[in-house]
């Protein structure tokens, strides 16, 4: 690792101590509109939404359903990533942060939890960080590509040749998340999610279920992955072409530098995002869960070593942590001279951690040791550029015509 287990230990007890919580294990009812915590004000300067990228493609008129519009064919908008933001009233002097959430998930990831508590948008903001979300292409708000299923409804496509779709159950997120035993309903004794949003102790429903939608980026006309099939489509060569991360980057460009922060499938995207042609805003990669990659150039890491890199991952892990790609990756970085950090949060003595330690019940306490590493890792470097300014101030929010195409 390239931080001592005595430093890693001092970043955590560093992001701790600014905070003052007290953990909520199971305590709090399942999220309903009563169950909503309140945390006094929240003063901004601006908040709202835009997107960017996109490209366009014509709709020949046999595709439009139902055909009674068919005189209505014309252009279709795909590619485009759907954008929310918060600018606090009093910012701090460092980059704006932009997350971008994980597989059958959509931004709602980093918003309230489950069962009511601050989530990390609401938190980075109060902390004083312009707070990006992004929505993966072909997902929630930031829409997808129809055209084939379109095509195979109307004969000139054969049936196998609908893009599939990931549906997340239950079980896999009991499986992917760690939670536990799915078959006996039963969580890791030291479990931190709100297992109640989940069918599991009193009060429980399954409201979490809400948040997890269909995953349709197996239907991205720019999906570069050669083995794209069974609802997965991301690709594992850093430096193929890919809608989101190519739009991260254009954002972080816009932005005048940004902090990007991907989880799960989209924890390699920053990384991605860094090694875009034309990427130049990248200041620093937070990849949660895990986003290593084994197969870097020499090209990428004389990029990489001039960024900061952190790798988080949380408890319950059946193989070692970290995985042989970040061991890879991080002496790749090391000895290029770069900062790669890599922290599995039971080393540092925080345990029970899931997969989505941004909703568990100490959510705040791990946003914490987040800050705690920006802080001591990122250097911030004030110039006139809009981005620094908040949205709106020239960095170009509606950028329909600015997308990545390959």
């Amino acid at each position: 690792m390239l931080k001592s287990r005595k430093q890693v230990r001092r970043l955590a007890a560093g992001g701790a101590a600014v905070l003052a919580f007290v953990l909520m294990s199971g305590a709090a009812a399942a999220q309903q509109y009563s169950d909503l915590k309140t945390y006094g004000p929240l003063t901004l300067s601006a908040q709202g939404s835009f997107f960017v990228g996109g490209s366009t493609h014509v709709i020949d008129p046999k595709y439009i359903s139902p055909s009674a519009f068919s005189a209505d064919s014309g252009n279709s908008m795909i590619n485009q990533m759907y954008v929310q933001y918060q600018i606090p009233k009093n910012t701090i002097d460092e980059y704006p942060i932009v997350f971008v959430h994980g597989c059958c998930l959509t931004s709602k990831t980093w918003e309230t939890t489950p069962d009511g508590r601050m989530g990390w948008y609401e938190y980075f903001t109060r902390k004083g960080f312009k707070t990006y979300m992004g929505e993966q292409v072909g997902r929630g708000r930031s829409g997808f590509d129809a055209l084939t299923y379109q095509k195979v409804l109307t004969g000139d496509l054969p049936g196998s040749k609908n893009p599939a779709i990931l549906i997340a159950t239950d079980k896999f997120a009991w499986n992917v998340f760690r939670w536990g035993d799915y078959d006996t309903k039963t969580p890791f004794k030291d479990e931190r999610f709100p297992m109640q949003t989940v069918g599991v102790g009193k009060n429980a429903t399954l409201d979490f279920y809400k948040q997890v939608i269909p995953d349709l980026n197996s239907t991205l006309s720019e999906a570069a992955s050669p083995d794209c099939a069974d609802g997965n489509c991301t690709p594992s060569d850093p430096n193929a072409p890919f809608n989101s991360p190519d739009n991260m980057a254009t954002l972080a460009n816009q932005l005048g530098g940004a902090i990007l922060v991907g989880h799960s499938q989209s924890s390699g995207f920053p990384t991605m995002a860094a090694l875009r042609p034309g990427s130049m805003g990248v200041r620093g990669i937070i990849q949660l869960e895990t986003g290593c990659f084994a197969n870097l150039t020499p090209a990428n890491i004389k990029i990489l070593k001039n960024i900061p890199i952190l790798i988080m991952v949380g408890d319950h892990f059946t193989t070692p942590q970290p995985p042989a790609a970040c061991v890879t990756m991080q002496k790749q970085i090391k000895d290029a001279g770069g900062d790669m950090t890599f922290v599995a949060l039971p080393d540092i003595g925080i345990h029970g951690n899931s997969h989505m330690f941004m909703q568990d019940n100490n959510n705040l306490q791990i946003a914490d040791i987040l800050i705690s590493w920006i802080k001591k890792h990122v250097k911030y470097k004030k110039h006139g550029h809009g981005g620094q300014d908040g949205p709106g101030h020239g960095h170009g929010h509606n950028d329909g015509g600015h997308g990545n195409h390959h």
